[in-house]
């Protein structure tokens, strides 16, 4: 952050699904929500954010491999029996 973005003022930190009596496990310790800094409440909702994201790639990464054994079973029907991909596609 640079110095300009640091000197601004910030309204208050809200992150969803947090709230100040929220506790944040870190290790050993906990922390209540609340209590942290400016600062750490943005890293947690950055780590949030991440996760979420994580979340949504790696249900992205079982739709594509569905839709690519899919292709592999249609490919081994093509190579195998061409006449009934064929006829499956007049249908």
């Amino acid at each position: 952050m640079s110095d300009e973005q640091q000197s601004q003022p910030q309204g208050p930190v809200n992150v969803p699904g947090m709230s100040d009596d929220s506790m944040i496990k870190l290790g050993d310790n906990e922390y209540r929500f609340g209590d942290l800094s400016d600062q750490a409440k943005q890293i947690v909702a950055a780590l949030r954010n991440s996760e979420q994201q994580i979340l949504n790639t790696r249900n992205q990464l079982g739709l594509m491999d569905v839709g690519r054994r899919a292709l592999a079973a249609q490919l081994r029907v093509a190579i195998e029996n061409p006449e009934s991909l064929q006829q499956a596609q007049q249908s």
